[in-house]
């Protein structure tokens, strides 16, 4: 998991670096955001989208589950991607 877990760090890294600074904490991704004001929900909503999608399209088999958690000040947020195993045939 640790090696899927920098593959990724790595690629949202290059894709949001200028918007979102990434930390890794055992088995979570920290995703901290600049100030977003109040409306919380729905910017982790998006934040959740955009990291979600971009995983599925680079890594579409994963072997191990991955945490993600959003924060901005006060405020955080987490969301799971289950893990996706090709069944033997």
């Amino acid at each position: 998991m640790e090696i899927l877990q920098e593959k990724i760090l790595k690629l949202i890294r290059g894709l949001y670096s200028s918007h979102w600074e990434l930390e890794e904490y055992k088995d979570h991704i920290i995703i901290y955001l600049p100030d977003t004001g109040k409306d919380y929900h729905s910017i982790y909503q998006q934040v959740k989208k955009e990291v979600t999608k971009c995983v599925k399209h680079h890594f579409p088999v994963r072997d191990a589950e991955l945490i993600f958690e959003v924060r901005n000040g006060s405020w955080n947020f987490s969301f799971k991607l289950a893990k996706t195993l090709i069944p033997n045939m």
